[in-house]
C-alpha cells in the first residue's frame, strides 16, 4: 500500500507543473490587461494635459474678448480712441453684419417661395435671435413684417440710405450704447423684387451677438490637430454660444455633469457615447471673470487614434499567451511521457523485487517442508523397491497387479519427489555453468523436442529462428529447464488444438525469444498473480513452472515480461542481454544472494 501511495504521489508532479504553468498564464494574462489599461490611463493622461493648455490658453482669450467688450459697452464712442479694442470691434462688427445678411438671404429666399406668415417671421425671429423683420417697398412702404411694422426715426434713417444714396445695403451698428432701449438695423435691396428686407435688434441682442462671435475667435485664433473632435463653451445657463460646429450654437445642455462642473473650479474629465453612438473623451472646466463663472469650456477628444497602439498590445498580449500556452503544453506532454516511462520501469523495478522477496521468504519456508517431507518418502520408496521384488505373489495372476499396483505408487513417489526438488530449487542458491553456447541450437532443440507433443494434441508448432544470432553466456541446461516450462504451460493451456509459435531475433544489445500461443488468455485481474508461488489454473499443476523461469532468466541478468488477451493468446518474451554486465567463470553463483544485489 505504501508502495502505492508513493507511485501516486510521483504520478502528481504533471498536475502540479500544469498548475503552476496554469498561474503563469494568468499572471501573463493579467499582466498583459494591466498593460493596456496602463497605455489607457497614459494616453488619457496625455490628452487631459494638451486639454489643460489649450483650456488656459482659450479662457486667457475669452478673459481678455470679454474684458475688451464691457469696456466698449461702457465708453461706446471712444472705441476708436485704442487701437486694439477698435480692431477687436470692427472684426466683431463684420462678423455681426455677416450673420445679419445670412438672415436677410434666408428670408428672401423663403418669401419667394411663399409669402412669408407671421408665424415664419417669429421663427426666423427666434433663430437668429433678433427684434424684427420688416419687407418695404422701393418708395419705403412697409408690406409684411412681425411685430407690427412701426417707423421710429432709426428705420427713416435706414431706408433713406438705401432709397436715397442708391446703396445695396445700409448697416446702422455703430456709435450707440449697448442698452436694451437702442435699435441696431441692418437693410438690403431684395435680388428679384424691388423691395428691401430690414433686420432689427435691441442693444441687448447686438450685446449677445458680439460676446458669441468674440468667444468664437477666442477658440478659431489656433489650428486644431486631427483627433480633437469639438470645442464648445457654454454660458452660465449652460446655452452653447460657440462651437467648433456652428449648427450646435444656441442648444442648451441639460447634462448633470456639466452642471456640476459648473461649480467645480478645476479640470474634470469623463468617458461617454454621443447621440450618435461615438465614444468620446471630454476635459471640461469653467472660466470666470472677475470672480464670477461665466461658463463651460469643452474640449472632446476621440479615442480612435490610441486604437492601433492598443490593437499591436492586444496582438503581443495574444502571441504571447498564445506561445507560453503552446509551449507549456508541449512541456507537459514532454514530462509526463518522461514520467510515465521512469514509472512503469520503476514498477517493473518494483514487481521485480517483490517477486524476489516472495521467492526468498517462500522459497526457504518450502525448503523447511520439503526436507521433512523428502526423508521418509525415501523410506517408503526404498520400501516399495523391496516389496516388489522380493514379496511377489506366488499366484501368476496376481503377479501382474500386483506389479502394476506397485510401479503406479513408485510412479507417483518420483512425482512427488520431483516436486519437492522443486521446491528445494527455489529455495537454495544454484551454479550457472556459463558458456558461450548457441541460441539457435538450443532453441531447435526445444522445438524438435516438443513437435512430437504438439502433434499428438493437434497443435500446431511454428517456429522462426535466425542463424545469425551471437553466441551467448547462458547455462544451456538451466535456460533449457525455463523454456521448457514456458513452452509446456502454453501446450497445456490451449489443451486440444491451437498454434504455439517459437521466434528469436537479434536486436544491439540483447536477443529476444518469443514464446507465443493461441490458448483462452489471461484476464487481465489476474495479471499480477502469475509469478506467485502455487498460483496456477491447471487442475493438476503446482504454480512453480514460471517463478522458476524466471529465476534462471534473471539468474542470466534476463527479463520475462508475459502480454496476454483473453480469447486470444499469450505471449511470452525472453529477453536476454548480449554482454553481461556481470562476468565470471562458468561457476557464478544463481540465487538469494544474486537476487538481493539487484534490488
Amino acid at each position: 500500500m505504501a508502495d502505492d501511495k508513493n507511485k501516486i504521489k510521483r504520478s502528481f508532479s504533471p498536475i502540479y507543473l500544469g498548475i503552476f504553468s496554469g498561474i503563469l498564464l494568468v499572471i501573463l494574462i493579467i499582466n498583459g490587461l494591466l498593460e493596456i489599461n496602463r497605455t489607457q490611463n497614459g494616453f488619457y493622461l496625455l490628452l487631459e494635459r494638451e486639454a489643460t493648455v489649450l483650456i488656459q490658453h482659450f479662457e486667457k482669450n475669452i478673459q481678455e474678448a470679454l474684458t475688451s467688450l464691457e469696456w466698449m459697452e461702457s465708453e461706446p464712442g471712444k472705441a476708436s480712441l485704442n487701437a486694439p479694442v477698435s480692431g477687436l470691434f470692427f472684426g466683431l462688427e463684420d462678423s455681426v453684419a455677416e450673420y445679419l445678411l445670412e438672415a436677410i438671404h434666408r428670408v428672401d429666399q423663403i418669401d419667394r417661395g411663399k409669402p412669408l406668415t407671421p408665424s415664419d417671421l417669429q421663427y426666423l425671429i427666434d433663430q437668429y435671435h433678433i427684434t424684427s423683420i420688416e419687407i418695404y417697398d422701393s418708395k419705403g412702404n412697409p408690406l409684411r413684417g412681425w411685430p407690427s411694422p412701426f417707423s421710429p426715426p432709426e428705420k427713416s434713417r435706414i431706408l433713406h440710405e438705401l432709397i436715397e444714396k442708391k446703396q445695396p445695403v445700409a448697416i446702422d451698428l455703430l456709435g450707440k450704447p449697448l442698452s436694451e432701449a437702442q435699435l441696431f438695423s441692418m437693410a438690403v435691396w431684395r435680388r428679384t423684387n424691388p423691395e428691401i428686407v430690414a433686420l432689427y435688434l435691441n442693444g441687448e441682442q447686438l450685446k449677445r451677438l458680439l460676446r458669441q462671435f468674440a468667444i468664437q475667435r477666442a477658440i478659431s485664433d489656433i489650428g486644431l490637430r486631427e483627433g480633437i473632435l469639438y470645442i464648445s463653451i457654454q454660458d452660465a445657463s449652460l446655452n452653447t454660444i460657440a462651437n467648433t460646429d456652428s449648427t450646435l450654437i444656441g442648444r442648451r445642455e441639460k447634462d448633470p455633469f456639466l452642471k456640476s462642473s459648473l461649480r467645480a473650479n478645476r479640470v474634470l474629465f469623463r468617458h461617454y457615447q454621443s447621440s450618435k453612438g461615438e465614444e468620446i473623451f471630454e476635459v471640461v472646466k469653467s472660466f470666470s471673470l472677475r470672480d464670477k463663472t461665466m461658463g463651460l469650456i469643452r474640449i472632446g477628444y476621440t479615442p480612435e487614434e490610441i486604437q492601433p497602439v492598443l490593437s499591436q498590445i492586444k496582438k503581443n498580449v495574444f502571441l504571447s499567451v498564445f506561445f507560453f500556452l503552446i509551449l507549456g503544453i508541449s512541456a507537459i506532454t514532454l514530462i509526463w511521457v518522461n514520467q510515465n516511462r521512469h514509472l512503469k520501469k520503476m514498477k517493473e523495478m518494483e514487481d521485480r523485487i517483490q517477486l524476489a522477496e516472495r521467492i526468498s521468504s517462500l522459497g526457504h519456508l518450502a525448503a523447511g517442508v520439503a526436507h521433512e517431507i523428502r526423508n521418509p518418502l525415501n523410506a517408503i520408496g526404498m520400501g516399495l523397491q523391496r516389496l516388489k521384488r522380493e514379496f511377489l505373489p506366488p499366484d501368476e495372476s496376481k503377479r501382474e497387479e500386483y506389479i502394476s499396483f506397485t510401479e503406479l505408487i513408485l510412479k507417483e513417489i518420483r512425482r512427488v519427489n520431483d516436486i519437492i526438488e522443486q521446491f528445494l530449487t527455489l529455495s537454495r542458491p544454484f551454479q550457472l555453468n556459463l558458456k558461450e553456447s548457441s541460441l539457435q541450437d538450443l532453441l531447435r532443440h526445444l522445438v524438435t523436442l516438443f513437435r512430437e507433443e504438439a502433434f499428438s494434441l493437434g497443435i500446431r508448432l511454428q517456429s522462426e529462428i535466425p542463424s545469425d544470432l551471437p553466441l551467448l553466456a547462458i547455462d544451456p541446461e538451466k535456460l533449457t529447464q525455463a523454456l521448457i516450462n514456458i513452452m509446456r504451460n502454453g501446450m497445456q493451456a490451449m489443451g486440444q488444438e491451437g498454434l504455439l509459435r517459437v521466434e528469436a531475433k537479434s536486436l544491439k544489445e540483447r536477443v529476444e525469444v518469443t514464446i507465443s500461443d493461441s490458448g483462452p488468455g489471461i484476464p487481465p485481474e489476474e495479471m499480477d498473480k502469475i509469478f506467485n508461488y502455487y498460483y496456477t489454473t491447471k487442475e493438476n499443476g503446482v504454480g512453480l513452472g514460471l517463478p522458476i523461469a524466471h529465476r534462471i532468466i534473471e539468474a542470466h541478468e534476463g527479463q520475462l515480461k508475459i502480454e496476454s488477451r483473453v480469447g486470444v493468446g499469450t505471449k511470452v518474451t525472453v529477453m536476454l542481454p548480449v554482454e553481461r554486465k556481470n562476468e565470471a567463470g562458468s561457476g557464478q553463483q544463481a540465487g538469494g544472494s544474486t537476487i538481493h544485489s539487484k534490488r
